[in-house]
């Protein structure tokens, strides 16, 4: 069970929204933050920007 940051009673899960948490005292309502996935291209990118800024200067 959580706890209402607005009251500091117990909250659960609304079952009819995902995410969303609803106080059960002052019916508070709040969504929890949404997890944030990696699609794994940051590790190509800076190799990728290097070799492109190492190009550049060699054309010059």
């Amino acid at each position: 069970m959580k706890q209402c940051p607005q009251c500091g009673g117990g909250a659960m899960n609304d079952p009819e929204h995902a995410g969303v948490v609803r106080c059960l005292s002052c019916w508070h309502v709040w969504s929890l933050p949404r997890e944030t996935s990696c699609p794994g291209r940051l590790p190509r990118l800076m190799p990728a920007l290097r070799v492109l800024s190492e190009h550049r200067r060699l054309g010059r």
